[in-house]
């Protein structure tokens, strides 16, 4: 592999965490049960899929996707950061 192209992978992975970390963030609006999927990259965060719900509705929309097994129902108290809770939300 050349530099170049390791070059290019490393600025299209730091893109694509960027993008979804302002999905995410916009996702998020208060504590909750929320619809997620784990990412491969973890530096990414999960992608939020919908919420927030009952424990009962997440798991009720999650049955409703075709991959409801790729799909988990999280509480998530405060908003998530890439590697769990944002360290600037706790207090």
């Amino acid at each position: 592999m050349s530099k170049r192209s390791i070059l290019v992978g490393v600025a299209l992975t730091a893109t694509l965490g960027a993008c979804s970390r302002m999905q995410q963030e916009v996702a998020y609006t208060t504590p909750g049960w929320y619809l997620e999927r784990p990412r491969f990259i973890v530096a990414a965060g999960p992608e939020i899929f919908g919420g927030p719900f009952s424990y009962d509705q997440c798991e009720a929309e999650r049955m409703k996707v075709e991959r409801s097994d790729r799909l988990l129902c999280i509480q998530e108290k405060i908003k998530p950061g890439p590697l769990g809770p944002d360290s600037k939300s706790v207090k």
